[in-house]
């Protein structure tokens, strides 16, 4: 019984509401455990009230240790369900959790990214790889083939960081690009973004556009039995996330940069990078795949320490820089347009 409704709520919420894969797997994830929690307690579905759904919040508060963050997203997601067997199905007259029950309130924080020259300490360190393993192909006529495998996983690390850094890609977008989303005339590639939105990024970019080109011509050779081009060395399957998220951490330790960086990182790195460098906010959110600019407006406006300096150090009354009046009249209407848009 309960399966049934699970399985007819993400089929809504996949093709009626065109919520990502990664959504769909977080969504299946939590209600199985809640599902299973209630079974644990021999609470039935039908019978399920706001005191059962409480239970279920200390156990993953106390007992699993869940954080805020996690129990609020847990209570939304169980919520929808509610709502989605209350109004579609019927299963209920009234729903046994409302909208304002259990509201967890989640500490804000800006996006974390990282600086330029951390981008390129980062990059550095896959670059170095690289090398090595060429200089160890040149002076070897042994272990070949794993060595040939290692150089291909290496220029794929490096590919991928950029276009993430580059673009501004989600790594889940990355590592479902197929070879027939890439336009090699237009130099861009199609991306299946949330909602089942698609956009259009492009990999003409000068520190991307030929390791780009050449790991795709080193992918072909591969003659793999799906399309997908990011792709493990073990067996030439798609590249999990999970897999990417260990390689990438094996790199920052490399670098000596943190290892609380992510994929996601990444992302908001080139959002908070453009932005700064004059970005136009609407272009950002488009590259970014928002469905608003008031998204990348409330995630990326947020400004990291070095700019700030150079602003003061600038623009202080005390400074004695000289700022040109076509640099004071463009920084006004930049600042007209942003108050604008917020207000």
């Amino acid at each position: 019984m309960m399966n049934k409704y699970l399985k007819l709520f993400l089929k809504h919420i996949d093709i009626e509401l065109g919520y990502s894969e990664n959504t769909l797997s977080t969504y299946s994830l939590i209600l199985n455990g809640f599902l299973s929690f209630l079974d644990l307690k021999n609470i039935s579905l039908k019978k399920l009230n706001k005191e059962h759904i409480e239970g279920y919040v200390v156990h993953i508060k106390i007992k699993k240790g869940n954080t805020a963050k996690t129990i609020r997203l847990k209570i939304e997601v169980i919520k929808s369900f509610m709502k989605y067997l209350t109004e579609k199905i019927r299963f209920y007259k009234r729903p046994p959790i409302s909208s304002s029950d259990f509201k967890y309130k989640v500490e804000k924080k800006d996006a974390f990214s990282i600086s330029e020259e951390e981008i390129d300490r980062l990059l550095d360190s896959i670059n170095k790889k690289k090398k090595e393993i060429e200089k160890e192909l040149h002076q070897t006529s042994g272990k070949r083939i794993l060595l040939l495998k290692q150089l291909f996983a290496s220029k794929r690390d490096l590919v991928l960081t950029k276009l993430l850094v580059g673009t501004g890609l989600r790594i889940s977008e990355a590592l479902n690009i197929k070879l027939q989303d890439i336009d090699f005339n237009d130099k861009s590639i199609k991306i299946l973004g949330k909602g089942k939105r698609f956009r259009q990024i492009f990999f003409n970019l000068d520190e991307l556009e030929y390791d780009f080109l050449k790991y795709i011509d080193n992918w072909k050779e591969l003659n793999t039995n799906h399309d997908y081009i990011f792709v493990s060395i073990k067996k030439y399957n798609k590249l999990t996330t999970r897999g990417f998220q260990l390689i990438l951490k094996d790199f920052l330790i490399k670098s000596k940069l943190s290892t609380a960086i992510t994929p996601h990182t990444l992302r908001h790195t080139y959002a908070t990078i453009s932005i700064e460098k004059g970005a136009n906010i609407k272009a950002v959110s488009q590259i970014l795949g928002h469905s608003s600019c008031k998204i990348t407006i409330d995630l990326y406006t947020h400004l990291s320490n070095s700019h700030l300096r150079e602003v003061m150090q600038k623009c202080s009354p005390i400074s004695k820089k000289v700022i040109s009046l076509e640099e004071r009249i463009e920084g006004r209407k930049k600042h007209l347009a942003y108050l604008d848009r917020t207000g």
